[in-house]
Formats: structure tokens, C-alpha cells, sequence
């Protein structure tokens, strides 16, 4: 049991900074922070950081979430709740990937 509680505070420990980084980049600022933003290239700078910190704070969020499952919930439910977060988390990966593009300047 101790080994679950451990996983859980190591997820939560992840997520924590990930949440407080995607709610600095919503407020757009530290935004110099993502990899490869530039600022002469970005149209919309509030709607770039708007966009960038929801998903990176729902990333944690789920992360946050992850370690609540992997501590708290039987193991013959966990392995499949843990599978079920980690698809979940491939949404707004992905939405990162494709979305990012759609803020800069030709």
C-alpha cells in the first residue's frame, strides 16, 4: 500500500508545477517559456497563451488526477483507470501539437 501512496504523491508532485506553469502561460506571462515560441511570429499573444496554459494546466490536472487513482483505487480498477487517464492525456497533447501552429504568422 505504502508503494501506491508514493506513485500517487510523486504524480501529484509532477503536476503541481505543470498546473501553476499553465496558469502563468493563461495569464499570459512566461510565456518565453514554451519551446519554440517567438514573439514576432505569434499574431495573437493572449489568445496563444489562453490556448498553451488551459491544456498544459488540464495536462497536470490529469496528472493530478492520475496520482488520485494510482494511490486511492483497487488494483483490478486502477489498471484500467490508469490506461483510461493516459489516453485522455493524449487529447490536449494533441490538441498542443495541432493547434499551435494555427497562432502564428505566415
Amino acid at each position: 500500500m505504502a508503494e501506491k501512496l508514493i506513485a500517487g504523491l510523486v504524480c501529484a508532485i509532477v503536476a503541481l508545477p505543470v498546473i501553476y506553469l499553465g496558469l502563468r502561460f493563461r495569464a499570459g506571462r512566461s510565456l518565453e517559456a514554451i519551446a519554440g515560441y517567438n514573439p514576432e511570429r505569434v499574431r495573437d499573444k493572449a489568445g496563444f497563451g489562453r490556448f498553451v496554459g488551459a491544456h498544459v494546466a488540464l495536462l497536470g490536472l490529469l496528472t493530478l488526477a492520475l496520482g488520485a487513482v494510482i494511490a486511492f483505487v483497487p488494483d483490478h480498477v486502477a489498471l484500467w483507470a490508469v490506461l483510461g487517464f493516459v489516453a485522455a492525456m493524449q487529447v490536449p497533447v494533441l490538441r498542443l501539437v495541432l493547434g499551435i501552429p494555427k497562432f502564428h504568422q505566415r
